[in-house]
């Protein structure tokens, strides 16, 4: 049987080199622009798909200014989820996350997790904080793994800056492609009214899995692929699109036969 062991240490095991593209994974973290007080998702992509890597295990470590963040916590998706209830560690010092198993990573998605963050209402404006891992390890060390880092920037609400998210935000599904059963995250910036509705391709309504008043914060829906009628969806490609004060984001997905 197969000795799994995750380990949450503080002693880094990657080097960000300029040859990034050298390495056999890429893992990226955006930057992030949002005002005082906002709720913000940092989405963590990998590529390309390690599934062919034999991947049995995975763990990493964001270490976090309190000063800058209220509260963090790990979204229900990604790679971290593959092989059950992950171990979680969020606080406003540090995100930490193991996970691991007997079979082999094998999804279609290239999320490896998404994080949200909770900006404090106090933290100065201008402050730069880096988003980088302190550990990030597949198999404990191989493959090998270079990172694109990312930034969490404090600005006022006029200087967001256009394609930065600042609140309302829907991870992609997983799994995704889907055969029986999928889920979504998403994140409203502000109580009120939302909606959460899968399209087909052709842009007839297949499903409402939210509608109506849902509070500020982290949610989460499944989808078991059927419409509103109870009827097992044809397979192909479908969209879930959010809507919440005015404004709305969608993603692509697929079902397979």
């Amino acid at each position: 049987m197969r000795r799994i062991q995750l380990s949450l240490g503080l002693v880094a095991t990657l080097v960000l080199a300029p040859g990034v593209w050298a390495a056999d994974l890429i893992v990226t973290l955006p930057t992030v622009t949002a005002p005082p007080g906002a709720t913000v998702v940092i989405p963590i992509e990998v590529a390309p798909n390690p599934s062919a890597l034999a991947i049995y295990s995975l763990d990493f470590r964001i270490d976090l200014n309190p000063a800058v963040v209220q509260s963090a916590a790990s979204l229900s998706d990604g790679f971290l989820q593959f092989w059950g209830t992950p171990f979680v560690n969020a606080t406003p010092s540090l995100v930490a996350a193991a996970t691991g198993g007997l079979q082999p990573l094998n999804t279609g998605t290239t999320r490896l997790n998404t994080l949200q963050f909770t900006v404090s209402a106090s933290a100065i404006l201008g402050t730069d904080m880096p988003l980088n891992f302190t550990t990030l390890r597949f198999n404990e060390g191989t493959p090998s793994v270079s990172v694109v880092p990312g930034m969490l920037r404090v600005r006022g609400g006029a200087a967001v800056e256009p394609g930065t998210t600042t609140g309302l935000a829907l991870s992609a599904a997983f799994p995704d492609p889907v055969r029986t059963h999928t889920r979504f995250a998403f994140t409203l910036p502000t109580d009120g009214p939302a909606r959460l509705t899968l399209y087909a391709l052709d842009g007839r309504r297949v499903r409402t899995l939210a509608s109506g008043r849902l509070l500020a914060g982290a949610h989460e829906r499944q989808w078991d692929t059927r419409d509103d009628a109870g009827r097992a969806v044809a397979a192909g490609v479908y969209f879930a699109q959010l809507e919440s004060a005015g404004s709305r984001v969608q993603r692509r997905l697929v079902v397979l036969p």
